[in-house]
């Protein structure tokens, strides 16, 4: 089980061109998808491992199993991955990274639960907000408000 680990906190990358890039616990990133319905997909790290880039692992909620924990190369799958949010301090991190471990395999529900909802809910312990529904919803409202004008 997950929620007995006292995970590491940072991991130091360095890139090909020479930067360094820090990862931690609990941070929040975000990859591209090539769907133009989805544009992207959130995860958290979840694990650093022995601090080699190929043990970080994330816990994102999949359409298929719901939440999970995977290899990083399985979440990036080659595509650039991006850091939205940070958790504010090391307690922080730990309670983040608690919510989404007790969060592993729950099922994934569309409608209510996207990767969006399942990261903001790590960090703000609310029920979460997705940016990507709230904007379809707006557009199906938006589209429907539309054609009733036109049907006037």
């Amino acid at each position: 089980m997950y929620n007995t680990v006292a995970p590491p906190q940072r991991l130091r990358w360095r890139l090909l061109d020479g930067r360094q890039v820090d990862l931690g616990i609990a941070e929040e990133i975000e990859v591209d998808t090539s769907w133009p319905l989805i544009p992207h997909h959130r995860g958290l790290i979840h694990g650093i491992g022995d601090g080699t880039p190929w043990q970080v692992t994330v816990i994102h909620n999949n359409k298929g199993p719901g939440v999970e924990v995977v290899p990083w190369n399985d979440f990036a799958r080659g595509r650039e991955v991006r850091m939205l949010r940070r958790p504010s301090s090391t307690e922080d991190a730990n309670v983040i990274w608690q919510r989404a471990t007790d969060a592993i395999g729950h099922p994934y529900h569309p409608t209510a639960t996207n990767c969006e909802h399942f990261t903001d809910y790590c960090y703000t312990g609310g029920s979460g907000e997705s940016p990507t529904l709230q904007k379809w919803v707006l557009g199906a409202v938006a589209v429907l408000v539309f054609i009733a004008a036109a049907g006037e």
